[in-house]
């Protein structure tokens, strides 16, 4: 993988509130394979290797299939795969 921006280092206070906005997120009444999938789905969009990786493995420790995993980016076409909640969250991106 390509070097990354260290945005700890660049933005400190940016980082620390993009922290506070996942730690808010994770401990909500929000299923974790919804967030995950939404957190894919961003990754995608901000073409971020390392962060597709760590989603990816996450979903995949969760039971997610392949199938679903491989549908993200195309989750409209992705039929029952995705419940409806699942494609009104992805539909924000």
């Amino acid at each position: 993988m390509t070097r990354r921006l260290d945005y700890n280092q660049i933005a400190p206070n940016g980082a620390k509130a993009l922290g506070g906005v996942y730690g808010y997120i994770m401990q909500s009444d929000l299923p974790a394979e919804l967030i995950d999938l939404v957190y894919l789905r961003v990754s995608q969009i901000n073409n971020c290797g390392y962060c597709l990786d760590l989603h990816t493995r996450d979903l995949t420790r969760r039971g997610v299939p392949i199938e679903k995993l491989a549908l993200v980016q195309a989750w409209e076409e992705g039929g029952d795969l995705f419940s409806e909640t699942e494609r009104a969250a992805l539909a924000w991106g």
